[in-house]
C-alpha cells in the first residue's frame, strides 16, 4: 500500500502571504515522514454563483473566493523542496488546457523534479467554468479522449504527426521527453460509465472521489469489468481512495477494508486541514506513525524554508 497526503493549495489553507510557508511544511514533513505521494487539485476559475450541482454529493465545499493555487507552478516549487515524495495533480481538468504547452510544462516537471510526477486528469463537471473558459462543456469527453493521445504523442515520438479533430501536428519536434519512460503515469478521475471506460482503456491508475468502502466496491467491480473487455490486466491498475474517513482512527480501521477492495493508494482526507497547519502536520505525523510508514533518512527541510 502506497500513501498520499494534500498540500494546502487550494481552500482556505490557500489564503494569506504565507501560503509558501505552509505548502514547503506540508510537502517536507511528507517527504520526510515516508508518505509516496503529494497530491494538488484545480479550478482556474469560478462564476460568482455554482450553479451546476457537485457531483460528489451536497454542495460544493468551498466558496468561490478561496483561493486555489496553480497545479504545475505550486509543484515546481515543491519539487525544489523536496527529495523523493511524487508530485501528483489529483486532478488537472484536462479539456481546459492547450495540449502542447501542458506536455511542455508537465515534461519540464518531471524532468526538473528528477522524475517524480505523477499525473491526474478529468474532464470535469463545472459548466460555468468551462463558459467562462470557451470550451464547450458538450466536447468534454471528446477533448479529453483526443487529448491524452496528442500527450502521449508528443512525450513518445521524436517526430510528432498527429491529426485529430482538435489537435494537428505535421512533423513537430518536441523536446525535452519526460525523464520516466515511456511518459509519467496517468491517473484518471471520474465516476460515470464513460469516465470509468476512460480509466480502463487509457489509465494507469484511477482517482476515486470520497465515498464510502461499500460504493467504492461496486465502482472498482464495475473498473474491472471494463478493464477486462479493453483487453488491460486489471490487476495492474492503481486506485486512490480516502475510503470517505474523517479522521485518523476511521483512516487506519478502514485501510485493511481498502486493500481488499484494490486500492493501492490511501489518501489522507481534506478534512485534516480543518484547524490550522501545525494540526494537519500532527494527523500527518500521527497516522505516518501508526500506519508504519518508514521515516526517510537524510530528507531535512531545505536551507531557509522554516
Amino acid at each position: 500500500m502506497q500513501y498520499a497526503a494534500l498540500l494546502p493549495q487550494f481552500g482556505p489553507p490557500a489564503r494569506g502571504a504565507d501560503v509558501a510557508e505552509r505548502v514547503a511544511r506540508v510537502a517536507q514533513a511528507a517527504d520526510r515522514l515516508g508518505y509516496d505521494v503529494l497530491w494538488t487539485a484545480e479550478h482556474l476559475i469560478f462564476p460568482r454563483e455554482i450553479r451546476t450541482p457537485y457531483p460528489y454529493g451536497g454542495r460544493f465545499p468551498y466558496s468561490v473566493d478561496e483561493p486555489i493555487l496553480d497545479v504545475v507552478t505550486t509543484l515546481s516549487y515543491v519539487a525544489a523542496l523536496t527529495k523523493r515524495v511524487r508530485l501528483g495533480s489529483a486532478v488537472m481538468v484536462l479539456p481546459y488546457h492547450q495540449p502542447v504547452p501542458l506536455a511542455k510544462a508537465l515534461a519540464t516537471l518531471d524532468v526538473l523534479s528528477g522524475g517524480r510526477l505523477l499525473v491526474g486528469f478529468a474532464s470535469g463537471w463545472l459548466v460555468e467554468e468551462f463558459e467562462l473558459l470557451g470550451v464547450p462543456f458538450r466536447e468534454r469527453g471528446a477533448r479529453t479522449d483526443e487529448y491524452l493521445r496528442a500527450l502521449r504523442a508528443l512525450w513518445t515520438e521524436d517526430v510528432v504527426d498527429f491529426s485529430g479533430r482538435f489537435v494537428r501536428l505535421e512533423g513537430a519536434a518536441f523536446f525535452p521527453k519526460p525523464l520516466q519512460k515511456p511518459h509519467p503515469p496517468i491517473w484518471l478521475g471520474g465516476t460515470s460509465e464513460a469516465a470509468l471506460r476512460r480509466v480502463a482503456r487509457a489509465g494507469d491508475g484511477w482517482i476515486a472521489a470520497p465515498r464510502t468502502p461499500e460504493a467504492l466496491q461496486e465502482e472498482v467491480e464495475r473498473l474491472r469489468r471494463f478493464r477486462e473487455e479493453a483487453g488491460r490486466d486489471p490487476g495492474a491498475l492503481g486506485i486512490s481512495s480516502s475510503g470517505g474517513a474523517a479522521s485518523v482512527d476511521a483512516l487506519l480501521d478502514v485501510v485493511p477494508r481498502l486493500e481488499r477492495i484494490g486500492v493501492t493508494m490511501v489518501t489522507v482526507p481534506a478534512l485534516f486541514w480543518g484547524k490550522s497547519v501545525e494540526h494537519a502536520l500532527e494527523l500527518m505525523e500521527e497516522f505516518a506513525s501508526r500506519a508504519g510508514l518508514p521515516p526517510v533518512q537524510g530528507v531535512a527541510p531545505v536551507e531557509g524554508v522554516s
